[in-house]
C-alpha cells in the first residue's frame, strides 16, 4: 500500500507540473500575441514577453529555444482558434447565408477584437521572410480556404450558386475580398456596407438570369 500511495503522489506531482508548465507557456504566448498586436514585430523582445507574463527570461527560454519558436506558437494559437470555431446551430443554413454570416462574424470580431486581425496581418508579412513560419501561415489560410470551399461547392450542387463557377477560383476570390475588406476597415476605418457588399457578391455568384435579394 505505501508503494502504491507513493506512485500516486508522484503522478499527482507530475500532473501538477505539466498543468503548471502548460499554463506558463500559454501566458508567454498570450504576452507575445499582445505585443505583436500593439507594437508589431519591432517591439517583440523576449525580455518584454517574460515581463508581461510575470515570468523570468530563463522560463521563456526553457519553453522556446528562439524568438522564432515563440512566433510560431502565436501563429498556432490563431490556427487552433480557427479550428475551434463553433458550427452554426439549428437547421443547416444555405451557402449564401453562410457567406453573409462570415461577413457578419468578421465585422463583430473587428469590433470586439481588432488585435486578432492585426496579428494575422503581421504574421502574413513575417512569413514572407521566414521560411519556417510560412507552413503555419499556409495552414491557417488552408483552413479558411476549406471552410469557404465547402459551402461554395454545396451552393453549386444546390443551384444557389451558378454551377458553371470554378469552386476554387470563387473560394480564393472570396478570401481576397475578406482580407482586403479587413485592411480597409482597420487602416481607413471606413464603414463598408456589409449587406450591400453581400448583395453584390450574390449577384456575381447566382445563376445567370436569376434575381437575388
Amino acid at each position: 500500500m505505501p508503494v502504491m500511495q507513493g506512485r500516486v503522489r508522484k503522478m499527482t506531482r507530475r500532473l501538477h507540473h505539466t498543468r503548471q508548465g502548460e499554463a506558463q507557456k500559454q501566458r508567454l504566448v498570450d504576452a507575445a500575441y499582445d505585443i505583436i498586436a500593439h507594437e508589431g514585430f519591432e517591439g517583440l523582445r523576449t525580455r518584454e514577453v517574460a515581463l508581461r507574463a510575470n515570468l523570468n527570461i530563463s522560463t521563456l527560454h526553457y519553453y522556446f529555444a528562439s524568438k522564432e519558436d515563440l512566433v510560431r506558437s502565436v501563429a498556432e494559437r490563431l490556427l487552433s482558434e480557427f479550428k475551434a470555431a463553433p458550427e452554426p446551430r439549428g437547421t443547416s443554413p444555405g451557402a449564401m447565408e453562410k457567406l453573409h454570416t462570415s461577413l457578419a462574424d468578421q465585422d463583430e470580431l473587428i469590433r470586439r477584437h481588432p488585435a486578432t486581425y492585426v496579428v494575422v496581418n503581421e504574421l502574413f508579412t513575417r512569413s514572407l521572410r521566414d521560411a519556417k513560419l510560412r507552413p503555419v501561415v499556409q495552414e491557417l489560410l488552408g483552413q479558411w480556404e476549406r471552410h469557404f470551399h465547402s459551402f461554395i461547392s454545396e451552393g453549386m450542387r444546390s443551384g444557389e450558386i451558378d454551377p458553371r463557377s470554378d469552386a476554387l477560383v470563387t473560394t480564393r476570390t472570396l478570401q481576397c475580398l475578406m482580407l482586403g475588406r479587413t485592411l480597409l476597415l482597420l487602416v481607413k476605418g471606413e464603414d463598408l456596407p456589409r449587406d450591400a457588399m453581400f448583395r453584390q457578391v450574390s449577384r456575381w455568384l447566382s445563376p445567370r438570369g436569376r434575381k437575388t435579394g
